[in-house]
């Protein structure tokens, strides 16, 4: 996978609504209203993990794409360090999975239940933002730049909700910066620390950075067929 090109194609968006500065809830509540209700979106972005044990530490970076279409074309692409690409697609009469580390292509008739991989998508999350984020309260106001163009954000902060978090390390707060205008989240910082520094304890943040979206407007058809080569 290319690297992203770093831009931004904004379309039809939900109209957007002015919050005052204690509404950290109601800014969360329509994120996920805008997630649930896009008809058709691109996103392109990269996650970074860094992990502190002790005195290491280590970093690793992932670049994503996931896109889909009405009624059911859709698209997730990863491409791992050290792990190669990983895409499925499907045009809604056929699902390919390409990875290129094990040289793996397969090509199968699309089921119903396919359209339920965009669940584990780095996008899928903030269809349900309000019960995954606690103790939501604004931060500030930041602005993000994406491929030139800066974008006016709320800074939120908050909790990950215990049922959703996993593992035993407990949870930093998590930082999601919402483009004041579209509702879309650019940024989002979130991560784990199972306690006190020391020789064997360990730290990881994670940073999901978006640097390509498109929402609501018109997705090129062949993202949603792959081939052989």
């Amino acid at each position: 996978m290319q690297r992203p090109k770093l831009t931004v194609v904004a379309c039809v968006f939900l109209a957007g609504r002015v919050f005052a500065a204690e509404d950290a809830a109601q800014i969360l509540k329509a994120v996920e209203q805008t997630y649930q209700n896009l008809t058709a979106y691109e996103f392109k972005g990269i996650t970074s993990s860094e992990t502190r044990v002790g005195g290491t530490v280590s970093k690793t970076e992932t670049q994503f794409a996931v896109a889909f279409k009405p009624p059911n074309e859709f698209r997730i692409e990863y491409d791992y360090p050290s792990a190669g690409e990983w895409i499925r697609a499907s045009d809604g009469k056929t699902l390919w999975n390409k990875r290129s580390i094990t040289k793996e292509f397969t090509e199968t008739p699309a089921t119903d239940d396919a359209l339920r991989m965009l669940d584990g998508s780095p996008v899928a999350q903030f269809q349900n933002i309000t019960h995954d984020v606690q103790n939501p309260k604004i931060a500030g106001s930041e602005a993000v730049t994406i491929g030139g163009q800066s974008f006016d954000c709320y800074l939120i902060q908050g909790e990950w909700n215990s049922t959703t978090a996993s593992g035993s390390a407990q949870t930093i707060p998590v930082k999601l910066w919402i483009d004041k205008t579209r509702h879309l989240v650019l940024k989002q910082i979130s991560g784990s620390d199972d306690g006190p520094a020391s020789a064997t304890s360990s730290e990881n943040q994670r940073t999901l950075s978006f640097t390509e979206v498109l929402v609501n407007g018109s997705v090129p058809d062949d993202l949603f067929h792959i081939s052989k080569k």
